[in-house]
């Protein structure tokens, strides 16, 4: 969900995450961050990144969720992190045991 005025904001994005986690307070740990870490020998795009995020996300069932991604090289390669959250709209918990 992007702002209409251009890039979302931290706020923004946290926003996105509030009627998910509203919708199910009975779950521990509602936050899931995932870090997705290439080979160093790989050298990827943003688009090639972001196809394989989002292809990580559906296979393990996280494919409709809003989610964070930032990309950075503290490690001295690319690599992302992902965040997004395990209740789903209808407030039911998405199995994590794949994680």
């Amino acid at each position: 969900m992007e702002p209409p005025d251009g890039a979302p904001g931290i706020g923004h994005c946290m926003r996105s995450f509030e009627s998910y986690l509203e919708a199910n307070h009975r779950v521990e740990k509602p936050v899931v961050h995932i870090s997705l870490n290439p080979s160093p020998d790989d050298i990827l795009t943003n688009e090639q990144l972001s196809v394989i995020a989002r292809e990580y996300l559906a296979k393990l069932g996280y494919g409709n969720q809003p989610f964070i991604m930032y990309k950075h090289s503290d490690t001295g390669r690319p690599h992302l992190h992902i965040v997004t959250t395990c209740i789903t709209d209808q407030g039911t918990k998405i199995n994590d045991y794949k994680i």
